[in-house]
């Protein structure tokens, strides 16, 4: 499979071991189902992702989706499943509820893993490390929500793991005020402690 150049990102050309190719990376879109959308105001950001989506599958990139909930049979923690039922916004939705669902604009195709997580970080209690493992990916790209939720978790576990890490700056939002800007700049910092961050427009160029 072809090989692609680095990518432009900062702090440093992504990935670190320079080329990359789809045979060695996934697309990971984390949690873009309605009710986050809807309450992060994500509508541009699916807007803005749906383009680069259509090209990666095109061009035959693997792509992964997260999807936050949890089993309504089995229920949550005791401590969790009480701060859930306080939170007013950012509820851990049971499977298959209003709003559970992922966005049709970024909805799964046949053959694109979903990886059902209840927490935030969407390595715990799931089958992503085995499938990565499995497919020899050693990076992704992220894009998702909420910024400082479940995508900062599964990049920082990604890291500890050894994954390349991308952060698609437009291709993610939260409703926490100052959060985004946080978060990108904690994965940035100390020369990308936890991976690089760029634009969907700068990645789109490099695909084609």
């Amino acid at each position: 499979m072809s090989a692609f150049a680095s990518i432009q990102s900062r702090p440093y050309a992504w990935p670190y071991t320079g080329a990359w190719s789809f045979a060695d990376t996934a697309l990971f879109l984390v949690d873009f189902q309605s009710e986050p959308v809807a309450e992060t105001k994500a509508e541009g950001v699916v807007a803005g992702l749906a383009p680069l989506l259509a090209t990666w599958r095109e061009t035959g990139g693997f792509v992964l989706h997260g999807r936050r909930g949890f089993d309504p049979l089995v229920g949550l923690p005791r401590v969790l499943a009480a701060r859930n039922d306080a939170r007013p916004v950012d509820r851990i939705l049971p499977r298959g509820s209003e709003g559970w669902e992922i966005v049709e604009a970024l909805a799964p195709l046949a053959g694109e893993p979903v990886i059902e997580h209840a927490g935030d970080n969407a390595f715990l209690g799931t089958d992503l490390n085995f499938l990565i493992e499995q497919r020899h990916i050693a990076n992704l790209v992220f894009a998702g929500l909420r910024t400082e939720g479940s995508v900062h978790a599964t990049m920082r576990a990604a890291n500890d793991i050894g994954l390349e890490s991308l952060l698609l700056e437009d291709g993610t939002t939260t409703d926490l005020p100052g959060a985004k800007d946080s978060i990108l700049n904690i994965t940035r910092f100390g020369s990308g402690l936890f991976g690089t961050t760029t634009t969907i427009a700068v990645l789109q160029g490099a695909i084609g």
